[in-house]
């Protein structure tokens, strides 16, 4: 979904989403919505404006705009949040200890209170070792558990 600027996604996808969101919602199915690159402003729009359920990827910059702790603070309760792990930096190429030290900042700055999934920012490249989704899981099951 394109979302920049904001006033564009208000004049062509906002509508489409509160219809769908609001329609899922009564019928007791949750919603899921994937939107790469700066997504700060439309995670402000879902979750004051929509019912969207969950929003991904919250990618950090250089891709995304998305500081998780902040919009688990300010939207926390509002919307379920997914992702923030670097595609790059951390998936691809991080160290064992890179990968899971941002895990593990990723559960602290969002976890409390439930509402938060560890997931990458975007996406699992192709030729991500296996070992950064073992120590994703391991510190999901051991540090991350509601």
């Amino acid at each position: 979904m394109i979302t920049n600027p904001p006033h564009i996604f208000r004049q062509i996808g906002l509508k489409w989403l509160e219809k769908l969101t609001k329609l899922a919602k009564e019928h007791g199915i949750p919603t899921h919505l994937h939107c790469c690159g700066p997504e700060r402003a439309l995670v402000e729009i879902a979750a004051n404006e929509t019912d969207l359920t969950c929003i991904e990827p919250l990618e950090i910059p250089p891709m995304g705009d998305c500081d998780l702790k902040e919009i688990k603070e300010r939207h926390g309760g509002k919307i379920s949040l997914k992702g923030n792990l670097h595609t790059t930096e951390i998936m691809l190429y991080g160290t064992p200890k890179q990968v899971e030290d941002a895990c593990k900042k990723a559960i602290d700055d969002a976890a409390e209170g439930g509402g938060y999934i560890l997931s990458t920012g975007d996406q699992t490249p192709r030729d991500t070792p296996d070992r950064t989704i073992e120590i994703m899981k391991k510190v999901a099951e051991t540090y991350g558990r509601y």
